[in-house]
């Protein structure tokens, strides 16, 4: 069967050369590479690599390569296939083809949910080949519905998300590139942070890192302007701003999600206005729909997109005394990103990178609370197994709490209290994460986002 070696061949620069990173387009452009969980790989196996666009995956899955090539004889029996370039039946020629020629062993489909039938490949290849697998996808509804027809395919314990660098990443990785951010000696706090040990948001532990709050709390304030976008993040290393190219990008990707769903993107917008201004605040889909004269459903649909494609976190509140959680009540919205409210806020309003700082100053308790409760989420969360739906609320009678955790049958909270802090009475213990007050349940949310890890299965 034919077929066509352009294109094809410059995705595969290993096949030419021993030092092919200098000439891989995705490597080749990057002054920094930032260090990543490593996944093991193992023979005859499928990974799923699931994460928002630019969060890194491509890069990520180059790095797979550059490790993977260590462990076989021909560099020609690894392909990779950016799967937007090719139709599926071109794909699958492809593969054949690779086997046959090669006696291909490994193969990287990156963005495969760019197909609507990428799982039948995927299955089809599972059940007539020994290959080694690992397929990358940002679609939500590509990957979330039909991940789930794959069971007992060499996949279970093989899915993972990749998200944007949480706040440790970021600090860890700025360390490696960066001398100073505004008179801060960075490469003084290299030691630091591999003293300061992870700890879990159940039981923190911040003493190591008390000696330089000061430090972590600027640090703070620059991880929120990139959001942990690794473009975000190398723009702000090498000059100290966000360029306005970093938010249009943020932007096409909201932007993207709604055109591949043949959603609307004025009601998008629209909708996503509403979020951005009630961010924080308690939400239901009937008011936002007769706000901007839309059905209930169909707000509910679009806020659902979002969350699949890894912009947001829909938070719906507990109703402890059944344990389960309440989905006709309020619900809350959390970004997941800190990034993505600074480019919505650009996107609505035209305004100039100035005025998005101005908007970070006046918004920076909410921001600060959005980002903490994400990386509460994403140091629990993993896919499949324990999806946020399933330990994951909030509450509310006559107090709120931001967020309420359910492990083992018990109830954890955390409220983040960027400003006046005002302890309040909950039927279940609580973390109160502050600007700069400690004390026993007292946390300062530099400290405790400085602590927090990501789970096993979020790169």
């Amino acid at each position: 069967m034919a077929i066509k070696l352009s294109g094809l061949a410059p995705q595969n620069p290993w096949w030419k050369y021993e030092n092919w990173g200098r000439d891989d387009y995705d490597l080749k452009h990057l002054d920094i590479i930032f260090d990543r969980k490593d996944i093991e790989i193992k023979d005859g196996k499928l990974y799923i690599i699931r994460g928002i666009r630019r969060s890194g995956k491509t890069v990520y899955t180059k790095l797979l390569v550059k490790n993977l090539l260590e462990k076989i004889d021909n560099s020609r029996k690894i392909i990779y296939i950016s799967c937007d370039r090719h139709s599926l039946g071109e794909i699958k020629n492809i593969v054949n083809e690779f086997i046959r020629r090669f006696n291909g062993k490994i193969v990287i489909f990156d963005e495969i949910t760019y197909h609507r039938n990428w799982n039948i490949l995927l299955k089809e290849l599972i059940e007539t080949t020994d290959l080694t697998i690992i397929a990358t996808g940002s679609n939500p509804i590509g990957i979330k519905e039909r991940r789930e027809r794959l069971p007992g395919r060499r996949v279970e314990g093989n899915e993972y998300f990749l998200n944007p660098l949480s706040f440790r990443e970021f600090i860890h990785n700025t360390i490696k590139n960066k001398d100073k951010i505004r008179n801060i000696d960075i490469k003084m706090l290299v030691d630091k942070i591999k003293e300061t040990t992870a700890f879990s948001v159940f039981n923190p532990n911040i003493e190591e890192a008390m000696p330089f709050f000061e430090e972590y709390e600027t640090l703070l304030y620059h991880y929120l302007l990139t959001g942990g976008f690794p473009d975000a993040v190398l723009e702000y290393i090498k000059n100290d701003r966000i360029d306005e190219r970093i938010y249009e990008m943020m932007i096409r990707l909201f932007l993207g999600e709604l055109s591949k769903e043949n959603k609307d993107e004025e009601n998008g917008r629209i909708i996503m206005e509403k979020i951005l201004y009630s961010m924080g605040s308690r939400v239901d889909f009937t008011t936002i729909a007769a706000d901007i004269g839309l059905h209930h459903n169909t707000v509910r649909e679009y806020i659902e997109l979002f969350e699949d494609a890894r912009l947001l976190y829909l938070l719906y509140a507990w109703d402890i005394n059944k344990e389960r959680l309440s989905i006709r009540r309020q619900k809350k919205i959390i970004f997941q990103s800190s990034l993505i409210p600074q480019a919505l806020y650009q996107y609505l309003t035209g305004c100039r990178y100035d005025d998005i700082l101005d908007y970070i100053d006046k918004n920076l308790e909410k921001i600060v609370e959005q980002t903490v409760l994400s990386h509460v989420i994403q140091s629990i969360e993993k896919p499949v197994v324990r999806e946020k739906h399933s330990f994951a609320g909030f509450y509310y009678d006559s107090n709120e709490c931001d967020l309420l955790i359910r492990r083992n049958s018990n109830f954890y909270g955390f409220e983040v209290k960027y400003g006046r802090i005002k302890e309040q009475r909950y039927p279940f213990k609580v973390s109160y994460i502050t600007r700069d007050t400690i004390d026993e349940n007292l946390y300062p949310a530099s400290l405790f986002l400085l602590g927090v890890e990501k789970s096993e299965k979020i790169i």
